[in-house]
């Protein structure tokens, strides 16, 4: 493993026990305030979960940003034409669900849900920026694949 993946494999260890120590803390306070009734726990859930969800993200951009300069030139190619292609690959067939979808037809499909039973708009929807966001997982790494096969 190259000296600059070893070091963003150190940080990204580093941050995932930061972000955990951080959820723990911040869980502990929740519960030592709402039990004295200083925090209602369903609103302390929505910004705990906010925060956690801004710094898995943030901490995402960063490892991807360290990954991207640390690989060579040639891994660097192959991710890039594997998201152009492949990830617009996936766009586009989940595009044609989604233009599907606004069929009048379409009132009869019924989609499990997947969020704890849930079946509000915000669920489905949720439901679909997943379904999109697979779909484009697909579609780029069968054309990081294909990237590399031809090149082998």
């Amino acid at each position: 493993m190259a000296q600059g993946l070893k070091r963003v494999a150190l940080y990204t260890f580093l941050g995932f026990l930061g972000l955990i120590l951080a959820l723990v803390l911040a869980g502990g306070a929740v519960g030592f305030l709402a039990a004295h009734g200083s925090v209602d726990p369903e609103a302390a859930l929505v910004w705990v979960m906010g925060g956690f969800a801004i710094l898995i993200m943030l901490g995402s951009l960063a490892v991807g940003v360290g990954w991207m300069r640390a690989i060579d030139e040639a891994a660097r190619e192959a991710h890039k034409t594997a998201w152009f292609w492949g990830g617009s690959a996936g766009l586009a067939v989940g595009g044609v669900a989604i233009i599907m979808a606004s069929l009048p037809q379409a009132e009869t499909v019924r989609i499990p849900a997947w969020f704890a039973g849930r079946s509000d708009p915000v669920a489905y929807a949720a439901t679909g920026a997943f379904g999109m966001l697979l779909l484009m997982l697909i579609g780029y790494t069968l054309a990081w694949v294909w990237w590399w096969w031809r090149r082998r």
